[in-house]
This record gives structure tokens, sequence and C-alpha cells, in this order.
């Protein structure tokens, strides 16, 4: 029933009413990883990937606090999450071993990429964001752009 109060009440309001979210600041943020991740295929070239959750535990110093402020507002960053995406092609493999790596699992040939992928929830993983503009210019969105492992 929540939910449809939180979407009826979204419907009531006029659209003047609504503002853009502002995207995460560009830097550095420790997070946990969540849940089972996504595999799927994309829509447009029907590549496969897989599709981790990230859920921020604490934001780095070269995160800028007062762009973190703004995106927050009366939000905790811990209640906040963002997607990784990883396409899976040859090309691209190395991408998500790499990352693998920084999860702390080993590239030892004895476990598989799935094998790694499906015991992931609950890793504790750094990762960088970037901007990135949208398709037609007028939007800004906060991507995953690299990992690295948290000491």
């Amino acid at each position: 029933m929540a939910t449809e109060t939180n979407f009826a009440s979204i419907l009531d309001k006029a659209p003047s009413e609504v503002e853009r979210p502002k995207p995460f600041p560009v830097g550095s943020y420790i997070t946990i990883l969540q849940g089972i991740p996504r595999q799927d295929k994309s829509a447009k070239k029907e590549t496969p990937f897989v599709e981790f959750t990230h859920k921020f535990v604490s934001a780095g110093e070269d995160v800028d606090e007062n762009e973190l402020a703004a995106v927050l507002g009366d939000r905790a960053l811990t209640d906040l999450s963002i997607k990784n995406t990883f396409y899976l092609t040859e090309g691209s493999a190395w991408r998500l071993d790499e990352f693998l790596q920084h999860l702390g699992f080993e590239l030892d040939g004895e476990t598989s990429r799935r094998e790694m992928i499906e015991n992931s929830a609950g890793h504790q993983v750094g990762i960088y964001i970037k901007h990135e503009p949208s398709q037609d210019g007028q939007s800004v969105f906060a991507r995953v752009g690299g990992s690295f492992v948290v000491e």
C-alpha cells in the first residue's frame, strides 16, 4: 500500500513541483554489494550483462561535501545505492575480472566468473563516480567509472 500512496502522491503533484535530481558528485566512495547481481541482455544489441547494486557506506576525501549535501538533502548516504553494469563480451571481460579482484576474489582459474558473481553480495569495494552527459546533452548522470580494493 505504501507504494500506491507514494505513486499517487507523485501523480497528484504538478510537473512544476518536481525538480530533476542532482547527480552524485565525482570522487571515491566505499560501498557494499547488495543482493544477487541481475543478469540480462541489453535492449538494443542484446548484449549480455551483469548489473551489481552498490549501497553507499562512505564518501572519500576527494568528494565535494557541499555537492554531496545538496544531493542527499535529508537522506543519509547509507540509504542510497547505484547500479554498476558490466557487458559480457570477449573484449570487455577483463573489466569484470578486475572488478572481481577488487572484491577480493582470487582469479586462480578454479572458480568461474559465474560463481564469483553469485557470491558477491556483502563484499565491500571502493568505486569512483564519474559524470556522463545524457545522449541529448541536456543532463548529466553519475556513473561508476572504476573500482578499487578497500583496505
